[in-house]
């Protein structure tokens, strides 16, 4: 647990070396900052920080660089200073709020998210022959369908309890959150046969009603090491993901939540995405905005909090 003072000068350091891209040294925060205390207080209090594991030394500089257990507890202060309880960003144009994010803050911005009064309002599987047919009807009053070829006949009692299962779970599915289901400890059939029907309707609903529209990719090749091409490729290639997708639909909270390095994918250990919920003209879903660890996280919680 970090003292206000201890906490006030890690958010100054983190701060500081954001802007500045320097390690930063108890010389750099007096001549920087008017803080209250004196030089060797300060140079007390970053050894405490270090000890704790919040800032670490660089080889090349006497100064300290935040630690991702710094950064988290930043963030953590930063959330309980600029959000509110409940924060949705509000829009009449879903489109253009990736579009003012991404050049107000010179990151990558992604709209996503989908139309709930267009998904389904009944699911019903019947044996039909030698396979399963599959009938999906949206709220629209659309009706679509689907052979599922499974080799191991159901019982009437299974499918009776398939279609329950279904039909309790069609929230899930209009969410776009597939792997509740999937993981449920009262699966009625094998998980496989689940997983094909699951993924089925979840590529048609995506097909239907959901949107992605993505801003400033350009910005990628400013905000992380020009050097590390491979980061790079990595980070686009997840942009364009379905896994990217579930990551924002598992942040289903109503605030600004920030996923770090391989909180996010294995793949992206020096990126971070923050993300606020969107609500726009029927449209739900998530804006998020994705750049380097070393983000200025303040810059894109006043952007979100201003929209």
């Amino acid at each position: 647990m970090l003292t206000n003072r201890q906490q006030q000068l890690l958010n100054t350091i983190v701060e500081d070396f954001v802007e500045s891209g320097m390690p930063v040294g108890s010389k750099t925060l007096m001549d920087n900052h008017q803080l209250t205390i004196s030089p060797a207080t300060i140079r007390a209090e970053m050894k405490r920080l270090e000890t704790h594991g919040f800032i670490e030394k660089t080889h090349t500089s006497s100064g300290r660089v935040p630690s991702l257990n710094g950064y988290k507890h930043y963030i953590k202060s930063l959330q309980e200073e600029l959000q509110p309880e409940t924060m949705f960003v509000h829009a009449k144009n879903h489109m253009q709020l990736a579009e003012r994010i991404a050049e107000e803050t010179h990151y990558v911005s992604i709209v996503a998210g989908y139309f709930p009064g267009r998904g389904l309002s009944d699911i019903h599987l019947t044996a039909f022959h030698d396979h399963l047919l599959l009938i999906v009807v949206y709220h629209t009053g659309e009706v679509d369908h689907q052979q599922i070829d499974w080799q191991q006949q159901l019982t009437q009692d299974q499918i009776i309890m398939l279609n329950q299962f279904l039909y309790d779970r069609l929230d899930y599915l209009n969410t776009f959150q597939p792997e509740v289901m999937i993981q449920d400890d009262e699966l009625p059939v094998d998980p496989q046969l689940l997983k094909t029907i699951i993924f089925w309707i979840i590529s048609r609903l995506t097909a239907r009603d959901s949107v992605i529209h993505i801003a400033g990719k350009e910005f990628l090749f400013e905000s992380l090491p020009a050097n590390d091409i491979e980061l790079i490729k990595h980070t686009l290639t997840y942009i364009d993901s379905a896994a990217f997708i579930n990551k924002l639909n598992s942040m289903n909270d109503d605030l600004v939540s920030v996923k770090i390095g391989q909180e996010i994918d294995a793949t992206l250990p020096n990126v971070s995405l923050v993300s606020a919920p969107v609500k726009s003209e029927g449209f739900l879903g998530r804006l998020a905005v994705i750049g380097p660890v070393q983000m200025s996280y303040r810059k894109v919680f006043e952007g979100l909090k201003a929209l």
